[in-house]
């Protein structure tokens, strides 16, 4: 069954629960509430008429007239005026009930089991009794049939029921359409799973929804862009790592095929050796980086960071590559704020990434590379900047990706280690060209805050 079927069906339950509840509850107190209202009605009025018949010398026929008048507004309402030994002054009762009501009257009203209800024959009756003279023993009865107030009941219980059959059927149509705009989203979002499942990321499509369900698609679309990318590195790795590896290999299989088979001789046999030994050194060496570049990214105990001062790090990797800067003729310029703040890294793998970023900066600087540091919020930035051409726009993007190579680039390895250090450390390594000429790359790391 479907989940907007399912929420359907919940809801239109707890309706109907809610709905009949409430009715039970409003008719069974209804009628015990109109009963009270009615009875207080009844004393109101004999309790007024009493006293001003008390108060006041008129005739019998002005009190009767009086009465009458009183209880007008209802004409379900019986009265009987009773004298000395319970004699019948004035009553509308017809005459065929009056005997049983003068019976009922003699067994002293009986009453049903909640004796709050007088049964006159078949009948019941509210009955509100009031004394109008003491000294003459006269008594007014006033009666209002059941009958009457269960109708008044009915009638309002239907018009209640009629209200919330329609509140029910509005709110089961805004749930229609509020549980719509729920699903619907989800049931599109299941669509565009399914395209990732089966790794068809580029054509999964942003769907519009809003709130929560508005950010989970947004986060779906996002991660298969992203997988789409990676899946696109990925490709590239696979053939730029089979060109890296194949060529070296070529040479040495055409080298030590050519020697087995005798056609290098001598001085070229020799020639064809060294060959072999640095292609299968180079070999050695992208081997070693694809290895290092894949534990960085995987095993979790590769790094043992401790806490260094930053610029003695950095000072480090200059006086490394010192003699490459003085065989290029290169010119190092060092600017720093006079800080020398802590990080915590991996001492050993961090001089790694940054010799290689300062490498990189040699082979394409024209004359000066400069190195810079500062600290700022809690953060340590080190730019080094070189006064080359620069990267260009269709590199910059894929830069940091495995075998991509630059001009004058040795394995393509070598910015991706770096990278995958920095980040390891906590930090960003990040690349722009300068507003005039050359590249910048820049690493952020967070300053280490001792305890």
């Amino acid at each position: 069954m479907k989940l907007l079927h399912r929420l359907m069906i919940a809801f239109g339950l707890l309706l109907l629960i809610v709905t009949g509840a409430s009715a039970y509850l409003i008719d069974s107190m209804l009628l015990d509430n109109l009963i009270d209202q009615q009875r207080k009605e009844l004393k109101l009025k004999g309790e007024f008429w009493a006293e001003k018949v008390s108060s006041s010398s008129q005739t019998e026929e002005e009190m009767i007239e009086e009465l009458n008048q009183l209880v007008m507004s209802n004409k379900k309402v019986e009265i009987l005026l009773l004298g000395k030994q319970k004699k019948v002054m004035y009553t509308t009762i017809q005459a065929n009930s009056l005997k049983d009501w003068m019976q009922t009257l003699e067994r002293r009203a009986e009453k049903k089991q909640d004796k709050k209800l007088w049964l006159v024959g078949e009948a019941e009756y509210i009955v509100v009794s009031q004394a109008v003279k003491a000294g003459e023993n006269q008594r007014l009865l006033l009666a209002t049939p059941v009958r009457g107030i269960k109708d008044v009941r009915y009638e309002i219980t239907t018009n209640i029921m009629i209200i919330l059959f329609i509140g029910v059927i509005c709110a089961i149509l805004l749930s229609f359409f509020i549980t719509s705009s729920l699903v619907k989203p989800l049931s599109s979002l299941m669509t565009e799973l399914k395209k990732v499942r089966e790794r068809q990321f580029s054509k999964v499509k942003h769907i519009h929804a809003s709130g929560e369900i508005g950010t989970v698609t947004q986060s779906v679309y996002f991660l298969a862009q992203e997988l789409e990318r990676f899946q696109e590195v990925q490709r590239q790795f696979f053939q730029n790592a089979s060109h890296e590896l194949k060529t070296p290999l070529m040479s040495i299989q055409g080298y030590a095929e050519g020697i087995r088979d005798g056609i290098f001789t001598g001085e070229a046999a020799s020639q064809g050796l060294n060959v072999i030994v640095e292609e299968t050194t180079r070999l050695k060496g992208i081997v070693t980086e694809m290895i290092l570049l894949a534990k960085l990214e995987s095993e979790e105990n590769l790094f043992h960071p401790v806490r260094c001062a930053a610029q003695d790090v950095i000072q480090q990797a200059i006086e490394k590559l010192q003699p490459i800067a003085m065989q290029h003729g290169m010119t190092v310029v060092i600017h720093h704020d006079h800080t020398n703040p802590e990080i915590m890294i991996d001492r050993d793998k961090f001089l790694q990434a940054v010799i290689n970023i300062l490498g990189n900066s040699y082979r394409h600087a024209s004359e000066c590379v400069e190195v810079g540091m500062y600290t700022t919020d809690h953060q340590v930035h080190i730019e080094i900047t070189d006064d080359g051409e620069g990267l260009s726009e269709e590199l910059l993007p894929n830069l940091f990706h495995r075998f991509v190579k630059g001009k004058n680039g040795e394995t393509g390895l070598g910015l991706a280690i770096s990278r995958a250090i920095v980040e390891r450390s906590g930090g960003t390594l990040t690349a722009r060209n300068h507003d005039s000429r050359g590249a910048v790359f820049s690493i952020v790391v967070p300053v280490s805050i001792s305890k």
